[in-house]
Formats: structure tokens, sequence, C-alpha cells
């Protein structure tokens, strides 16, 4: 769901996608690369929990990364394709999880252990904050803010 509500966004800017009314924060052309690019490092987190309990997972630069993939010049219609179809992928695996999953446990190197659970939080609150984001530089607002 999270993905369609950001593609009328996105579809709303009618192209404008670069504005940035915060320097601090990214563009709409930014956020949606980074979405398409967080979905599966999420996933994989998730996947080392179930699978591994207990075992490392590495810890990202978003910063950096907008960097090293050029989130300025990517296309926000094929990031958002990607950003979809990776989130069908995190879907269909969470909804394979036995409950007791949910508890199993990871170590990040900065925020030390997090559940399957606190991960999958995460990744709800992390749609969420960006979709307010989108919703504040889209020209018709299509989603308000709360």
């Amino acid at each position: 769901m999270t993905p369609r509500l950001a593609e009328r966004e996105i579809r709303a800017a009618d192209g404008a996608y670069d504005a940035r009314p915060d320097p601090q924060r990214f563009s709409m052309r930014e956020v949606i690369a980074h979405l398409a690019d967080w979905e599966p490092i999420m996933l994989t987190r998730i996947k080392v929990g179930v699978d591994t309990p207990g075992g490392d997972i590495q810890a990202f630069d978003e910063g950096q990364m907008a960097i090293d993939h050029d989130y300025a010049s990517s296309n926000p219609i094929e990031r958002m394709g990607a950003w979809k179809q990776s989130r069908l992928a995190t879907i269909d695996f969470i909804r394979g999880l036995a409950e007791e999953d949910f508890g199993k446990k990871v170590v990040h190197p900065e925020r030390g252990d997090m559940s399957v659970g606190d991960i999958a939080h995460m990744l709800v609150s992390h749609d969420i904050y960006h979709l307010e984001q989108l919703a504040t530089m889209s020209h018709d607002k299509t989603i308000d803010t709360w």
C-alpha cells in the first residue's frame, strides 16, 4: 500500500521531483530512490533474524548511499517500480513467518539487539515518515499530514 500512496504523490508532482523545501532532507526524486534501496536491506535484516537469530546486520550511511547511488539523477518512476517489486517480496516473506519468528533478534552495530518485529515496525514507521515528507512537497495534496 505504501508504494501506491507514494506513487500518487510523485504523479501529482507532475515532473517537479527536485524541490527541496528543507535542505537537510531528500527531494522527491531522492526519497523514492532511498526507499527503493532500503527495501531489500530491511528484508535482508528480517531474513537474518529469522534464519540466523543473534546474527549481525550491517549499518549503512544513508547520506553516503545517496551519493554513491546518485539519487539526485535517478528516475523516480523506474525506482518506484523497483520499490514496488521489492515490497511485494517483503510482504510475501513476512506473511510466511510464524508468530515466534517476530521475537528473533539480530545485532545492529549501532542500535544493538533488534527483533524481527522491531524491524518490521521500523519499516512501517520509515514509510510513514517519508509519506509525510512527500505529502508536504506535493503540489496537489493527495495525502494530508496528520
